[in-house]
């Protein structure tokens, strides 16, 4: 049995990445509060959570718009005040969507609201407990395509540039205070959101969330000493 540990907070819990991350760290002894938009989905997560290990504490379920940055903040602080420490962020929330000029503005700022706006509204309620803890590790998932400019990938793309950028910024200024950030930039990850979006790829030979899961772990059993700026993720297939 893992000994109990603190707060490990996962926007986008309900699917993907953040699911299988949210079960990773709930096994791993955190009590994890799962966000996302549908309860419904949540509390399968947590449901599966549970069956899994019965030693697991028990996952904090809040449905929530994080659009909604007031909410966010109140709800979050919320938590924090009944639960205490928060020792864990992953930024996993995101939509996407395809193009760079082909979309209407409106359908630009719906994605920029979400990707990046909202992952600020997120960061800025988060560091603000952890500078008073002096402690805490912020894990972004990011994209690759933070990295790299790819022809018809521009909507999206810059919406992971902005965040890469914010976290970069985080990354220098929260270091001394013992805040550590890292983004991970992974390639396709076998997720629905992957197929929904068109992945040339099979389900194999993408990266998997497990791959992010594990990355997580092994940084969080680094020394204290050692701060990862970003981790670009690539799948063989896509190199060879």
């Amino acid at each position: 049995m893992e000994k109990q540990k603190g707060l490990a907070i996962i926007t986008g819990a309900s699917q993907g990445i953040g699911a299988v991350i949210a079960a990773g760290l709930a096994t791993d002894g955190y009590r994890v509060v799962l966000i996302a938009r549908s309860k419904q989905n949540l509390e399968k997560v947590h449901d599966e959570i549970m069956r899994s290990n019965k030693h697991v504490q028990e996952p904090i379920v809040l449905p929530l718009d994080i659009t909604d940055c007031t909410k966010a903040d109140t709800e979050i602080k919320d938590i924090h005040q009944k639960y205490g420490a928060v020792d864990i962020l992953v930024n996993a929330a995101a939509m996407f969507m395809d193009g760079s000029l082909s979309e209407p503005v409106d359908n630009f700022r719906k994605i920029m609201e979400i990707n990046v706006i909202a992952q600020y509204g997120i960061l800025k309620t988060v560091t603000e407990i952890m500078k008073v803890q002096k402690n805490g590790y912020i894990f972004n998932v990011a994209s690759r395509a933070a990295k790299y400019g790819f022809a018809d990938g521009g909507i999206y793309g810059s919406t992971k540039f902005a965040l890469l950028g914010l976290a970069e910024s985080l990354y220098r200024e929260l270091a001394p205070l013992g805040i550590r950030v890292t983004t991970l930039c992974p390639g396709w990850v076998n997720t629905d959101m992957a197929k929904k979006a068109g992945t040339p790829f099979k389900d194999e030979e993408m990266i998997q969330p497990d791959d992010l899961l594990n990355t997580i772990r092994c940084l969080l059993n680094l020394s204290e000493n050692v701060c990862i700026k970003d981790i670009v993720f690539e799948m063989k297939k896509s190199i060879i």
